[in-house]
């Protein structure tokens, strides 16, 4: 329904025709005339009544309550300047809805059983799940909103004024990186329908409505409803509004965050609009000259009866002068404005008795912040409609309700609390339980981050192992049998997972009679433009292989090195049969140089000689879908060199399955990647190319000072856009904090966890605490646990 379209005649279909017959049949006008506005249009303008229009926005969250004192501030202030923008007319409505997360959230991360014999797993991990998640616990989500109003003339006008508004406070909310987004009228029409019907899903849309020749009041009004003294009968479920009655002159930032602590479903609204300035400043002043020249009178005729000035002049008129020069300090020293607000509540409950605990929880939580709270007699059906997000305050109609509020009273009232990770994918992955909102974590790193890259530090004993083997590893192989796991497993702590879950286990030691061999090539077709030199990638892997081994290489021994890879390939070009390093040596010596000659023998040992474990064919077809490369036995310079050829094997892995499906690479032990500048270089390039043909790589290290180290090692860290963070050295912290701009009261998560395993997930621009604890008494925490 397009709000500027002019009417059309169209013809129906029969479909069509009965859908109409089914929907005025379904949504006849019942109870629609409870809800104040007029009409609200598909593009998302409300007219409410005669010259008033509202829009409404979804506001984002910032980490509020675990930021620095300098950054609560800003966020203050950025919030009091958005509302000293507002012009007068305009009325600001913040909306905070706290809803239990619904059990079709909880149902989507758990475990479905398929008789693949691990069914004895996925159902522990399900317990582990339903067990923090149950029906009494505090698993909430929180959603914000503001509604701005206006006066126009017509639709039109209040489009662009409304827009423009919205234009300034998103630049606003922008500064803090708070999205500030534009929501349609279905989106608006589900707030509502999640209001009044307790579901924030709405099955129709706004063919519907045309079709059915209905008002959109029809799609989530309640089907009954009935206003009593001091309460509200919707649909059977008893319901109420409160309203602040009283509150301190400083108004406390925690109202907000205490009340959806309490663990009820309840929606907050905080109403403003702005006076005239020039107008209220006029009235304070005539009300200040009138009060003092009654002061002036009872001086004097006291003064004639002999009577003290503290006795003459009434406590009213003392308060009243003392408020009048209060509101003209606020408006003309600290540049604020004056709102006429309302700050209220809107719970639900199932039963009388419920509703009355429910009130009582409320009006405890305000108690401890000076903050009263009070019924709305007779006046519950305006308490509705101002708390809907229609944008105007319908309990107006009585001044006792409304008060004066300066532009911090109303910028005081944030509505950023705890910032949660969820998310909307379905194949997102449960990573716990956020310590401060005890909220499901859940993320899908390929598709809600701009790259899954990421890592897990932690130090030795921090419980890295559990956390990637039980929160990532087994619950992707249990719930994504399409996705694909690769582990590099320097130190043999991946093999118990690998036997338990019939995973492929490639040992890379000397004597194996497992080979790969380090001249296979990727699929050139599947190389994106800038990776089609495959040739010269594999030299550079050469190159840097002869650093690793030899320290040091020349220019000229690195142009003899090029060149035999080239001659090599080109040799083989037009055979079935691949090039091996045999191969490549042969060529090396046939080359005229004296270096060449000194190169072939230098590398010898690697080539023709007893460690020659990727100088064979390729033996093994790794194509099962988990595939452990364990590198235990090697040690030495094999082990550096081993690295790389792996890597540059999972790389070729990688092409060929892109489009395919999903490779997961752990890294463990990721500071022997770092160990030298050639080592450094190559893992960060294959880290950063790898995800652009659909993998996520991940390295695991609890030596964070070699990381940071190198300059590879902090590039690597500011781009991983997901980081489990666990138990770290204080030395470590301050380097990580710098790193990855972490305030005091996140690196207490890490410095001083709760326990084993817990810590900080960072993803993208959100960081939260986490916890996600396996009983110890399980079959997963006993193949899990490296001290089990």
């Amino acid at each position: 329904m397009s709000l500027f379209r002019k009417n059309q005649s169209k013809k129906l279909t029969k479909y069509e025709k009965e859908r109409a017959k089914r929907l005025q049949r379904q949504l006849s006008p019942t109870t629609q005339n409870t809800l104040k506005y007029t009409s609200l249009f598909e593009n998302g303008l409300m007219h409410i009544v005669r010259d008033k229009y509202s829009r409404t926005y979804k506001l984002g969250d910032v980490s509020y309550i675990t930021a620095q004192e300098n950054d609560k501030i800003d966020v203050i202030d950025t919030y009091a300047e958005g509302l000293n923008s507002l012009d007068v007319g305009t009325n600001f409505q913040l909306l905070v809805i706290n809803r239990k997360v619904s059990d079709d959230k909880i149902n989507n991360i758990l475990f479905d059983k398929t008789g693949d014999g691990f069914d004895d797993y996925r159902e522990e991990l399900n317990e582990v799940i339903e067990s923090r998640f149950s029906d009494d616990s505090n698993n909430f989500e929180v959603n914000k909103y503001i509604t701005i109003s206006t006066d126009a003339l017509d639709a039109k006008q209040a489009q662009r004024k409304l827009l423009d508004t919205g234009t300034l406070l998103r630049n606003q909310y922008q500064e803090m990186d708070i999205d500030f987004v534009d929501m349609n009228g279905l989106d608006r029409l589900k707030v509502f329908s999640e209001l009044l019907r307790d579901n924030p899903y709405i099955s129709y849309d706004y063919r519907d409505i045309e079709l059915s020749g209905l008002s959109t009041k029809s799609f989530v009004a309640p089907n009954k409803i009935h206003f009593f003294e001091d309460w509200i009968n919707i649909d059977e479920r008893p319901s109420k509004v409160l309203y602040v009655r009283q509150y301190p002159s400083f108004l406390s930032d925690k109202l907000i965050k205490n009340l959806t602590d309490i663990g009820i479903e309840i929606a907050v609204t905080v109403q403003a609009e702005p006076y005239d300035p020039s107008k209220i400043l006029k009235e304070i002043n005539t009300t200040d000259t009138t009060i003092k020249t009654e002061m002036v009178k009872s001086q004097r005729k006291g003064f004639q009866q002999g009577i003290s000035d503290e006795l003459t002049i009434s406590g009213m008129a003392r308060e009243t002068s003392q408020a009048t020069q209060k509101w003209r300090e606020e408006i003309v020293e600290n540049d604020q404005k004056i709102f006429s607000g309302l700050i209220a509540v809107y719970f639900k409950a199932d039963t009388q008795e419920q509703l009355k605990q429910h009130e009582e929880k409320i009006r405890s939580t305000g108690r401890k912040l000076q903050v009263e709270f009070e019924n709305l007699y007779y006046f519950q059906e305006e308490a509705l409609n101002t708390i809907l997000p229609i944008g105007e305050t319908f309990l107006d109609v009585k001044r006792d309700f409304m008060r004066d509020m300066t532009t911090a009273n109303v910028a005081t009232q944030i509505p950023f609390t705890n910032v949660d990770l969820h998310s909307d994918s379905p194949k997102a992955l449960y990573y716990g339980q956020n310590q401060l909102s005890n909220n499901a974590i859940t993320l899908d790193r390929k598709k809600d981050l701009n790259t899954g890259s990421g890592v897990v530090l932690g130090s030795s004993g921090s419980g890295k192992s559990v956390t990637v083997k039980a929160g990532e590893i087994i619950p992707t192989l249990l719930k994504y049998p399409e996705d694909r796991i690769l582990i590099v497993d320097p130190e043999d702590e991946y093999s118990d997972i690998g036997r338990e879950f019939n995973a492929q286990l490639i040992d890379i030691s000397i004597g194996s009679a497992t080979h790969l061999n380090l001249l296979d090539l990727p699929d050139v077709s599947l190389l994106a433009d800038e990776d089609n030199d495959p040739i010269g990638n594999k030299s550079n892997l050469l190159m840097g292989l002869f650093e690793t081994i030899l320290g040091e290489v020349s220019d000229e021994e690195f142009a003899i090195i090029d060149r035999t890879t080239r001659a090599t390939y080109e040799q083989f070009k037009d055979s079935d049969i691949k090039p091996t390093l045999v191969d490549w040596h042969n060529i090396l010596k046939s080359q005229p140089e004296e270096d060449a000659q000194n190169l072939a023998l230098k590398s010898e040992i690697y080539t023709i000689g007893s460690q020659n474990i990727f100088a064979y064919h390729t033996n093994v077809d790794i194509s099962d879908r988990f595939v452990v490369f364990n590198l235990k036995k090697l040690s030495g310079k094999l082990k550096p060199f081993a690295l790389m050829v792996i890597q540059d094997y999972i790389w070729n892995q990688v092409v060929n399955n892109q489009g395919i499906l999903t490779t997961r690479i752990y890294f463990d032990e990721m500071q022997l990647l770092f160990k030298s500048k050639n080592q450094a270089v190559f893992f960060t390039e294959l880290y950063s190319r790898v995800r652009k043909y659909g993998a996520i790589p991940t390295g695991i290290t609890q030596n964070v000072e070699t990381l940071t180290a190198s300059e590879e090692g902090r590039k690597l860290l500011s781009n991983s856009e997901f980081i489990i963070l666990l138990k770290q050295k204080v030395s470590d912290l301050q380097v990580l904090a710098e790193t990855i701009n972490l305030t005091e009261k996140q690196i207490k998560f890490v410095s001083k966890p709760k326990a084993k395993g817990t810590g900080l997930i960072i993803a993208g621009n959100t960081v939260v605490p986490f916890e996600n604890p396996i009983p110890k008494n399980t079959k997963l925490y006993q193949l899990v646990a490296t001290d089990a």
